[in-house]
This record gives C-alpha cells, structure tokens and sequence, in this order.
C-alpha cells in the first residue's frame, strides 16, 4: 500500500507541474490587448457637427479611428476596449467593421450596462499591411445622471487609459405643452420592431364623436398583430416626463379596426377626464439601414374642430464601420449605339429593399440624370419611355449596395438604347373589269340553218373554258331567241358569252371573233346550256367565249408599330442600434498571402498538443517508476 500511496503521489505531482507549465503557455499565446485607437470625434446623428443641444430623446454619435502598422503587430484575437463613462449612455448594439470589398476586419461588442465596447481582430490584420480604418456608434446623455440644462462630460478610455474628453450641451428636458394628441415613437433596438404610443386629450376637455386614425406613411412597415393596447388615466407632467397615473386597461371596451398600415378607434363622447393611451408595435419587413427614418401620423377627429395630426420619425440608428454618415448619389448617362447622348429617356429609381419610388427622373441634352440623397443600399433604375425613335430598354440597371463609397464620387451607370426597327406597310388594290356581251342577230329568208337534222338533236360545242378571277360575281348573262321555224335556241351562261349568227338565203355564216385573253386566280368554267323544242333540228354555235379579265387582290395590309402638424416633442426613449457594416477606406501595402499559422485564442489547439505531451511524460514516468518499486 505505501509502493502504491508513492506512486500516486508522484503521478499527482507531475500532472500539476505539467499543467502548470501548459497553462502558462496557453496564456502567452492567447490574445492580447491593444490600442490602435488614433482619434475619437463627438459628431451629430447624421455624421456632421455637433452644434444644437441634445434634446432629452437625442443621440449623438462617437466616431473613432483606428491604425494597424506593420503586419504581425496585431494578430487574429487581439481586442482593444473602449469604455465610455457616465453620464453618457451607449445606444448601439453589437456590430462588425468590414473592409470596402466586404471583409470583416473586427466584431465590436458591445455590453451598454458598463458603457464598453470590445474590437475583436479577425486574421484580416494578419494578410495585410497599414490596416486602417473607422467606426462609429450613438450615444446619448443620461437625463436621470444629468437633469439639468448644460454642458454634458464625454470621456473616453481605452484599454484603462483616458484617450479623449469632450462635452456636449444637453438642451431642455421636456414641455409641459398640452395637445388633443401627441405621438411618439422609437427603435426597441433591432431595428425590426418599432415601438408608438398616442397619448388622448391631455388638453383635460369634453369632446364628442371622437375617432383615432393612424397611418404608416413608409413602405414594407405593417402593425404587429396583436400588438394594440388601450389604457385609461389622468396625464400628468412630473420631472419633465409626462406619465399616465392610474393607468387601467380598457382594451376590451374598444375596437380596433386596422389593416397593414392603418387602423381606426371611435372613442364616442369624451369628457374631461376622459384621457388614453394607445401603444402598439410595428414590424419592419426588410433590412433597415442606418440613417432612414420610418414615417407615420395620427389624427383626432372631432365634431364642431379642425382634424388634428401629430406625426411620427422614428430615426434607424446602426453602429457600423464608416466614420462619416454619408448621402451617396448615383449619376445615370444614357446613350445610343454610337455612344451618343440621348434626351428624354424618363426613369424611375426603386429602392429594392422595401419598394419605395425615389422618384422620376428625365435625361437631359447630354444624357445624364442625378439622384442624390439616397442611403447605402440596394436601388433598381427602370426605363419608362424611352427617347422617340428608340426601343425600350428590355433589363433593369442595378446599384448594389457596396458600389457606395464615399459621397463625393458618385455611382455611376451607362444605359445604352437601340434604335426602333423600321415599320412595314402592304397595301393592296382591287380591280374589277366588267365584260359587256353583245348579241346580234340578222334575218332574211325563211331559212334554218342546221348543223345536225334527224330526230331533236341538241349540240352543245364549248371551246377553252375561259377563267374567271375569283371577286367578281355573276357575269352578265346574255339570252337570244331567234324564231322562224318552230326553233327555239337559248343561251345561258354566267361568264360573259358573245354569239354572233349571220343568215342569208341557204348560207350560213358564223363569225367567230377571238376573246380576249383572261388573266385568273381561280374561277369556275362556264357553262352553256342550250335547249330546244319542238323543231326537229336545233343548231347551236358557241365560239370561243368571250374574255372576261378581273382582277382582284385583297391581300391584308401589314402594319408594325414598336413602341417602345404642430412640431411634437418625442416622450419615449428612442433606442436605435446598429449591426450595418462599413468599410475601411482603404488599406496601404499589398496582400503578401497568409503564411502565417494563426494561433486563434481559446481553440484548444495548444491545449491539446500540451495535453499530449504532458500525458506522454506522466505515463512514461510512471511506467519506470512503476518498475522500480516492482523491483524493489
């Protein structure tokens, strides 16, 4: 028992020394803290100076910037901390900084609690050289810390150390102004869900025929369902707040009739000490980007007084990369084949993220139009009309977001029209020609002339069967009757027919004229018909029948045509955090490779190889240990 209580002993002891020795390394190679903070700025919400004071629902911006020098300085895990202190309060969430091409350079998170961010490397800084760049997030003074009117404190530390110290003035608190209604709304801070509230008839009076209206004026932003509450209270201004003191529910004694973006509440006959509050979220169906703002108002109508509006911006606010809160612009320049410039072309410009219309827009004598003022985002140019002449553009003209970069060099797009194709036209001209029969007939002598006699014959001699164009009706029919003898000849024919009978004493003469030519499509053949009675012999000539010439063409003609509110204070706090991500205006030195073995923090790779070998040690001691007491 003791061999084995020592050999336990010495087993234990080599596995402390061991671990000992291996927690030592893990904690060298483990990350380490930084500060590649070069300059913190105190800028307005929009990116530009600080000159007004802050209202009590205001947020300014922190902007920093950071450099990287020499490739290996700062590794993949590396952080740097950044603390501000009160009474300034962090209004950010978390959010990453990424390069112009969309690579991530750090993950910034951010803990509002203690008022501290923490940068986190990625092995970006490991493949590049002079890596730089800039951040920014919203901060807004604490009016519980600081209630009175006055010049606020900034301080700024980095790592524990004090890199900058500022001050902001902190305008009034609140009014104690009375309005029928007053609407207020803010960010519940991830950017998809937004918070409103409607205080009623804080005025303290009676008024009748009492309805509620209220509209989203943004587009892709609809009411949560559910979401709507109704509460009933006395208005009261207390520390520069107004609060709704013995708040009860009355949500079930009214009702809501709402769509996507607007809803209604008739409140009847209100008296004096009839006051509420309506309070309902809203979802933003699409990814909201820093700097827009989402547009809604409200109205109180009441019987015997003006309808009265109170409207609503909420402001999206997101931490990101870029360091000034840039409006980009895109310049359009619309040409012909040849590269010239067209007049004319009409546009529209879409924002792709929620549908919203930027505008229309028309090129002028060189071809261009701007748009200006836009966000950082996706945006769809469609043609409309093109210039006269020209076709259509057939595809959409698309700006991604990342082709954004700084606000004096606009996007910049060509769109290129082709000219319409020339119309063809076919006319067709119908003619009809209309042929007269003319019969003549001369008598002298008694006489008959008769090719057959015998019993009654009837001879019938047709020639070429003349064509008839298609389009003309029934030709003229021509009857002759010649009566001497008991003879009775008849001719019927629906083409035009000539007959010519000549008779003298015991001589028969027929003339036969040769008919025209006819030009034809498609006809029926004539037809003769003779009959004839009671004479014992009937003679018929038929000579060639008579030209009849028509022509009719009715070929369809072809055409082808291308054508181408009383100023409101805002009562809630408006929270608005960010997750956008910018770039870094550009890093120095070119991309060498990534060589390097990146020792990523707390990944266990160093721990296992320690491990390994601590294990292979102990084992290998207490195998020979093992033997010696064996042998003893």
């Amino acid at each position: 028992m003791k061999k084995l209580a020592v050999f336990l002993s010495i087993v234990c002891s080599l596995l402390i020394v061991s671990l000992t020795l291996f927690s030592k390394t893990v904690q060298a190679e483990t990350s380490k803290k930084v500060d590649v903070i070069t300059e913190v700025k105190i800028q307005n919400d929009q990116g530009g100076d600080l000159t007004e004071a802050l209202g009590r629902y205001d947020n300014f911006r922190l902007n920093a910037k950071f450099a990287i020098g020499k490739r290996g300085t700062v590794k993949a895990g590396d952080t740097t901390e950044v603390k501000i202190d009160s009474p300034i309060d962090i209004k950010s969430q978390d959010f990453e900084i990424k390069d112009p091409s969309g690579n991530l350079v750090a993950k910034a998170k951010v803990d509002a609690a203690t008022g501290k961010i923490i940068l986190t490397f990625t092995k970006y800084v490991e493949t590049k050289d002079d890596v730089s760049g800039s951040f920014f997030f919203y901060a807004a003074v604490n009016r519980d810390k600081f209630p009175q009117e006055g010049d606020a404190p900034v301080k700024v530390t980095v790592n524990n150390q004090v890199k900058f110290t500022g001050k902001v003035a902190s305008g009034v608190i609140g009014t104690a102004k009375r309005y029928p209604i007053i609407k207020t709304g803010w960010d519940t801070g991830d950017h998809k869900e937004l918070g409103f509230r409607i205080a009623v008839n804080r005025t303290n009076e009676a008024i009748n025929n009492v309805v509620l209206t209220d509209t989203i004026e943004s587009k892709a932003v609809s009411y949560k369902a559910g979401s709507f509450k109704i509460f009933k209270g006395t208005w009261e201004y207390i520390n520069g707040k107004w609060e709704l003191k013995n708040k009860q529910d009355v949500t079930s004694q009214y009702t809501v009739n709402a769509t996507d973006s607007t809803f209604s509440i008739n409140f009847g006959n209100l008296s004096a000490t009839d006051q509420f509050s309506v309070e309902y979220f809203a979802n933003v169906n699409y990814a909201a980007v820093d700097r827009e703002v989402i547009k809604n108002k409200a109205t109180l109508k009441r019987a015997g007084k003006e309808d009265f509006d109170s409207k609503s911006n909420v402001k999206i606010q997101i931490a990101g990369g870029e360091g000034i809160g840039y409006e980009f612009s895109i310049k359009v320049t619309k040409v012909d084949e040849k590269n010239g410039p067209l007049k004319g072309a009409k546009f529209q410009v879409i924002r792709q993220a929620n549908g919203e219309v930027m505008g229309e827009f028309e090129s002028n004598e060189k071809g261009e139009f701007s748009v200006k003022k836009l966000l950082r985002d996706k945006y769809i140019i469609k043609e409309v009309s093109a210039p006269k002449g020209y076709e259509l553009s057939k595809e959409d003209t698309v700006v991604e977001a990342g082709e954004f970069k700084t606000a004096d060099k606009p996007v910049t797009k060509t769109i290129v029209n082709k000219k319409e194709k020339p119309v063809t036209t076919t006319t067709t001209t119908t003619t009809t020609t209309t042929t007269t029969t003319t019969t003549t007939t001369t008598t002298k002598a008694p006489t008959t002339t008769t090719t057959t006699t015998e019993a009654p014959t009837t001879t019938t001699t047709t020639t070429e069967a003349p064509t008839t164009t298609t389009t003309t009706t029934k030709a003229p029919t021509t009857t002759t009757t010649s009566t001497e003898a008991p003879t009775t000849t008849t001719t019927t024919t629906k083409a035009p027919t000539t007959t010519t009978t000549s008779t003298e004493a015991p001589t028969t003469t027929t003339t036969t004229t040769k008919a025209p030519t006819t030009t034809t499509t498609s006809t029926k053949a004539p037809t003769t018909t003779t009959t004839t009675t009671k004479a014992p012999t009937t003679t018929t000539t038929s000579t060639e029948a008579p030209t009849t010439t028509t022509t009719s063409t009715e070929a369809p003609t072809t055409t082808t045509t291308t054508t181408g509110a009383p100023k409101t204070t805002p009562e809630v706090p408006v929270r608005k955090q960010s997750t956008t991500t910018s770039g870094i205006p550009g890093a120095k030195g070119s991309n060498r490779g990534g060589g390097y073995r990146s020792l990523l923090p707390n990944t266990g790779e160093v721990a296992a190889t320690g491990l390994v070998v601590s294990g292979v040690l102990v084992l290998s001691g207490a195998i020979v240990l093992k033997r010696k007491l064996s042998m003893n």
